[in-house]
């Protein structure tokens, strides 16, 4: 089979296109595509369909939806899948086009960094060549799909500056231009871009032309963005009017090479003449990567003044892990924490999210993250070595001349960041993931759930104070329901904060219900967040145990009466309970007792269990 999403959604067997149904139909097909065969949680479904209102009947229309895209191909029958918490869409790599230019564009990018242009403009093309319009135009987009359109497009526009930058390498400046002025043209601020269109044009002997791209992008900047160029096309610039014999292919006499100066084609006064148009300053750029610190934070303090006294100015390198379940609140500490001592730092701070927590999103891997941070600090991307251990020597050698700060979040597991940690005296680094890191040499901090006082403070901070001075009681009853849960706090507080006219007692009597259908706001979704640990558990024993502990009465359990209800030996309900503690998911008390929070129940609960009867509860109860 082949399945396009690269321009219109189009599925096809043997050749013959799949007749999709238009509308929810066909955006139930584009998110499932979009995974990858990865489960897509029936929660996130519904609201790429319905958005924020989903209705009643919602998830017996998505059943059927799936239904019929089962029913309209006899070959897609036996890939749509079914699980505990959603659907996947198996699909081979070779069968899907986004696989197939992700995968041509990484072999192009590791060709040109390899110094190997003619294999890289051959792997670019090979990508390019799979795009036929716009992303999924003919489907209507939820926010994912939305989302996924947009970053596909700027991964497509980064791919055609990769392309020309082969092409530049090879001597195709004819080449380059044909391809390249037209996409300038339509996207008039990408200044990447038109670097390339200038040096293509100034080693085509055309100055005038190269000249004219960079009025039009200083134009383009000014008006739209209220900015100058930045430096690399002001150095071109700059070369370009000096005839710099640096640049490669320098042309000779050639149209308009005789003529003055325009008006504006003057250089900036402060760069010093014939520099080469490739070379950053000599200190590097300053890498200013944090997101915007939280706006909604309360508590911490204890956590806050650790990671404050870790990475205060010192010997160093110093490195410190944040670990806690999903949705306590780990980033936000993290940026609170960067944002507070990025001053000691002037060497600048670097942020990746390695994406290690999502079950939908392929985790980051350390060679993609150092070629960022070394672009980031000024290394050209033709100088980046194409082996692993010589970029991450490189990195190292320019951490060692600067104060930097690094903050990885979301990181899977300890060999994700290792290459990315500081060996510099000066730089520190802050990690943030589900699992225990023990594996760094890092001041490992445990986040717990926020206490009662800080869980009524966050939901008054979204309520405002008059509501919550004017029902006290119903704001601590939700905050109960929250559990100390960062992420369930910011839910039920956006909640109130939509609905003003809301009395909080009501808010207060349907999460009581324990609906796990109440969880979400916007695009803030509880049942994603648990799916996120959920899915990536590897042992169906565990699995299983998580979905039968679910329905354990809220005083925790022991091991002995965990084994009866699992229906298994003591050694192998230690086995899957392990797991789970270490997928956050349950919590070890010690001394072979256990408890899982009781919003993490409440979605266990939902799941799917087959033959669980609560008369073997009873037995495990009484054992």
């Amino acid at each position: 089979m082949r399945f396009r999403i690269l321009g219109p959604l189009d599925i096809r067997t043997c050749e013959h296109p799949v007749r999709i149904a238009r509308g929810n139909q066909q955006t139930v097909a584009a998110l499932l595509l979009a995974a990858q065969g990865r489960v897509v949680a029936v929660p996130a479904l519904t609201r790429e369909i319905w958005g924020e209102d989903v209705p009643t009947s919602a998830v017996p229309n998505l059943r059927t939806y799936v239904m019929r895209l089962r029913r309209s191909a006899s070959a897609l029958a036996d890939r749509l899948t079914t699980s505990a918490s959603g659907y996947a869409l198996r699909v081979e790599p070779d069968e899907l086009d986004l696989s197939a230019f992700g995968a041509a564009a990484e072999a192009g990018r590791r060709a040109l960094n390899g110094s190997d242009a003619a294999a890289a403009a051959a792997a670019f093309d090979r990508a390019l060549a799979h795009w036929r319009g716009r992303p999924l135009e003919n489907v209507p987009l939820g926010p994912a799909l939305s989302d996924l359109a947009q970053s596909l497009g700027e991964e497509y526009a980064q791919t055609v500056e990769d392309r020309a930058e082969a092409g530049l390498a090879l001597g195709d400046h004819h080449g380059v231009i044909a391809r390249l002025r037209p996409f300038a043209e339509l996207h008039p601020l990408r200044e990447r871009a038109h670097r390339h269109l200038m040096l293509a044009h100034y080693r085509a002997g055309d100055v005038d032309a190269a000249l004219r791209v960079y009025r039009q992008v200083r134009q383009a900047l000014r008006t739209e963005l209220g900015i100058d160029p930045g430096r690399e096309l002001a150095l071109l610039q700059q070369a370009v009017l000096a005839r710099d014999p640096q640049l490669d292919g320098t042309p000779g006499p050639a149209c308009g090479t005789n003529r003055p100066a325009a008006p504006g084609d003057t250089p900036p006064k402060d760069l010093p003449r014939g520099t080469p148009a490739e070379q950053p300053d000599t200190g590097g750029p300053l890498p200013r990567q944090l997101p915007p610190a939280p706006a909604l934070f309360v508590g911490r303090g204890a956590e806050l003044t650790r990671i404050g006294a870790a990475l205060a100015p010192g010997a160093g390198p110093v490195v410190v892990a944040v670990h806690g379940p999903g949705g306590f609140g780990k980033s936000a500490l993290a940026l609170r924490a960067a944002h507070a001592v990025s001053d000691h730092y002037p060497g600048g701070q670097l942020y990746a999210d390695l994406q290690g927590a999502s079950h939908r999103v392929r985790a980051l891997a350390p060679a993609e993250v150092l070629g960022r941070f070394l672009r980031a600090l000024g290394v050209d991307r033709s100088r980046i070595p194409a082996g692993s251990a010589e970029a991450a020597a490189l990195y190292q050698s320019l951490l060692a001349e600067r104060r930097v700060l690094i903050v990885l979040d979301n990181v899977a597991h300890a060999a994700q960041v290792r290459s990315l940690l500081p060996a510099g005296r000066g730089c520190g680094a802050l990690v943030t993931g589900r699992a225990v890191l023990s594996a760094l040499d890092a001041e490992q901090i445990a986040l717990r759930g926020l206490c009662p006082a800080a869980s009524v403070a966050m939901l008054t901070l979204q309520a405002g104070e008059e509501r919550a001075a004017a029902e006290p009681e119903a704001l601590a009853a939700i905050a109960r329901e929250c559990g100390g849960h960062a992420l369930a706090l910011r839910i039920a507080g956006a909640r109130l904060a939509a609905r003003p006219d809301l009395p909080v007692s009501c808010l207060a009597e349907r999460l009581a219900r324990r609906r796990l259908a109440e969880w979400t706001a916007g695009d803030l979704d509880l049942s994603a967040c648990f799916a996120a640990g959920y899915e990536k558990l590897t042992d169906p024993a565990a699995a299983r145990a998580f979905r039968i502990l679910g329905r354990v009465h809220p005083g925790g359990m022991h091991l002995k009466s965990a084994a009866v209800w699992l229906g298994s030996d003591m050694a192998s309900a230690e086995a899957a309970l392990d797991e789970l503690v270490a997928a956050r998911l349950l919590e070890s008390l010690g001394h072979g007792h256990f408890r899982m929070h009781r919003l993490l129940r409440l979605y266990a609960a939902e799941l799917p269990e087959p033959g669980w009867s609560r008369a073997r509860a009873g037995d495990a109860t009484r054992a």
